[in-house]
């Protein structure tokens, strides 16, 4: 009888044993398929990723979906170039000639089109302002019928220091074009990069 006993106990153990390995087994197939999903999701959610996420898409590397948001981030990307180079042709080539924004250095004021200018030719002729660099990070388009609003995370370097904002720029597409109608900023807190 005690031999049967242990015969039996014999056999409930080798079958336990072999149990825990099979789960062994099975949660290490679980947790390498675990590691492979998420591996998946993060791989194909940071190529889908929206831009309101963080401080948002460089526009270097912004992929445009369409020809108005091709439009919009080159006139975007006009106007930073001309404040890089002094040019303030290149950058009034963006504006409308009803063009608004907020004053650079009064910032409770909105300024017109021949104030825009005035304020760029002021600072080129600063010779504090320095070297000139603009780094737009595209957070939102918004594009509805013929207008547009562009959120941007902004770090402008210039005066000797980096200068962060949060910028709305709005457009306007008339004829057969796109215009920068609208440009307001707040400043910001530096953000990542």
């Amino acid at each position: 009888m005690v031999q049967a006993v242990q015969a039996v106990q014999g056999v409930q153990n080798k079958r336990a044993y072999r149990k825990g390995n099979m789960m062994k087994t099975s949660d290490q197939s679980r947790m390498v398929a675990l590691k492979w999903l998420l591996s998946a999701i993060l791989i194909f959610a940071h190529n889908m990723a929206r831009a309101e996420h963080g401080p948002g898409i460089h526009i270097a590397h912004y992929m445009p979906r369409n020809e108005d948001e091709a439009a919009i981030v080159k006139l975007i990307r006009t106007v930073g170039q001309g404040w890089e180079r002094r040019d303030v042709d290149l950058i009034m080539s963006a504006y409308a000639p009803d063009a608004l924004q907020r004053a650079w250095n009064n910032p409770k004021m909105m300024i017109d089109y021949a104030g825009i200018r005035a304020e760029a030719l002021g600072a080129f002729r600063d010779p504090k302002l320095g070297s000139v660099r603009f780094e737009d990070w595209v957070h939102r388009i918004y594009i509805v019928n013929g207008s547009a609003l562009v959120e941007i995370n902004q770090k402008f370097r210039g005066w000797g220091s980096d200068h962060y904002y949060r910028d709305f720029w709005m457009f306007a597409r008339r004829g057969d074009r796109w215009w920068l109608v609208r440009y307001d900023y707040e400043p910001q807190l530096p953000f990542g990069e």
